[in-house]
């Protein structure tokens, strides 16, 4: 588990890094504190924008219990993400939006985001350390945890058993199978290596010690091509030269036809992801199973590929009431458990890790409690992991590169060079110091 020692240190070199090179934290707590307090007496309504199944139903609770506050909410898809930067950029867009924390760091420096501090630090021991250190910049607090996301592997029971092969323990033993059921099915793959799905990546090479980004005194360092990075693009690499994986992009309907007709053993993903393959491949109920993701030889790390947070962006004219709602979405006894059941996340929170919700039996997964391999995921993953201000810069950079990959063009080394290059130029260009 990630240490509080660690977590505080982390936070105000970050701090130092992101604020030193651009404004002061009472300037930013200014900037980005927006308009002025909500009127007091007056009923107002408040937008929300997020993607977590059942949050229409959540939304509904909160709007029957609350007529002082009334939430109309988005479900958002596709692009809409950036939908969201564009409106806040140009004086509009929601009161709330779900946002991943590798995000918050740019919406942070580009003051997108409200300064919440005064309303929800109350809140701050409901919510794992790791967490609500991922939400909070030298004191200041900038949203409301939403789930972590530990890793684990999903694999097809039935196939397994056919092939007389047991689930792997390390990343060599999982090549050894896949060339297994290769040779001895040509249709049959490991997994699917998706270009566009950063989340896989980022849980491989945190498990592999690594970060996109490292401080140096008051600059940044950025470690796109590091060690570990390596480590996880030769893996890929070989994975994709020996076609042992399809690379269809997730979440389109090819993916899942190539799930549901049993085309693809194994898929290795964050703690929200079964209920989602559930949801996408009833048919196959009792045939997939959950088991801690292969490690790399030497080493129990396991990987995360991130959390969300719902923060509160600078155009709203309701702050406080926002932040209200947010702190009861993510941290009341009365939403924890569809939280976990219907959104199917992982939670952040010291209630939802308490909740019997967590520890319920799978049908989907022949009656395992799946939640006990991301249990023991979170403890075992690494706390090398900082957050750093243009994640979208280079993860845009690393899917555009690896989509040169799968077709052909260039190695996954090569594209991390390509990705680490645009990311200090990125930083640089900003007017951030970055240390070689």
């Amino acid at each position: 588990m990630t240490s509080i020692r660690h977590r505080k240190r982390t936070a105000a070199r970050w701090a130092a890094a992101l604020l030193a090179p651009a404004l002061a934290v009472s300037a930013l707590a200014s900037c980005a504190g927006g308009p002025a307090d909500d009127a007091a007496g007056e009923p107002v309504t408040i937008d929300f924008w997020g993607w977590v199944p059942g949050l229409e139903d959540l939304v509904a609770q909160w709007n029957d219990e609350n007529e002082d506050i009334q939430v109309d909410f988005h479900r958002m898809t596709g692009d809409d993400g950036q939908k969201v930067e564009a409106a806040v950029d140009a004086g509009q867009g929601p009161d709330l939006v779900q946002l991943s924390t590798h995000t918050l760091p740019e919406y942070v420096i580009t003051e997108r985001v409200v300064d919440i501090t005064d309303y929800v630090s109350e809140y701050a021991d409901d919510y794992t350390p790791a967490s609500w250190s991922a939400v909070s910049f030298d004191g200041r607090v900038f949203g409301i945890p939403q789930g972590i996301g530990p890793a684990g592997t999903m694999y097809r029971t039935d196939i397994f058993a056919e092939y007389g092969l047991e689930f792997p323990e390390t990343w060599d033993e999982y090549l050894e199978a896949a060339r297994t059921l290769k040779a001895a099915n040509p249709d049959l793959h490991i997994a699917n290596l998706s270009p566009g799905e950063i989340g896989q990546w980022a849980q491989e090479i945190q498990q592999a010690e690594s970060s996109w980004y490292g401080i140096d005194g008051d600059a940044w360092t950025v470690g796109v091509n590091d060690e570990g990075s390596q480590l996880v693009a030769e893996r890929w690499q070989t994975l994709l030269d020996e076609d042992l994986v399809t690379t269809e992009l997730m979440w389109t309907p090819e993916y899942w036809a190539l799930v549901n007709s049993g085309k693809i053993a194994t898929i290795t993903y964050a703690a929200w992801f079964p209920s989602i393959l559930a949801e996408n491949a009833a048919d196959l109920t009792e045939k997939w199973s959950v088991a801690s993701m292969p490690t790399n030889a030497g080493s129990e790390n396991s990987g995360d590929s991130g959390g969300a947070a719902v923060v509160v962006l600078k155009n709203t004219e309701n702050a406080e009431a926002a932040a209200k709602f947010a702190a009861w979405l993510n941290g009341s006894d009365d939403t924890q458990e569809a939280l976990i059941t219907v959104g199917g996340l992982f939670p952040s929170t010291t209630n939802g890790l308490e909740s019997p919700a967590l520890r319920q039996e799978s049908e989907f997964y022949g009656g395992q409690v799946i939640n006990d391999v991301f249990i023991e995921s979170a403890k075992q993953t690494p706390d090398t992991w900082v957050e750093g201000p243009n994640y979208g810069t280079i993860q845009t950079a690393l899917l555009d590169e690896f989509a040169k990959v799968v077709a052909g063009q260039q190695t996954f080394l090569e594209a991390l060079d390509i990705a680490q290059a645009a990311g200090v130029a990125d930083l640089e260009s900003r007017g951030l110091s970055v240390s070689e």
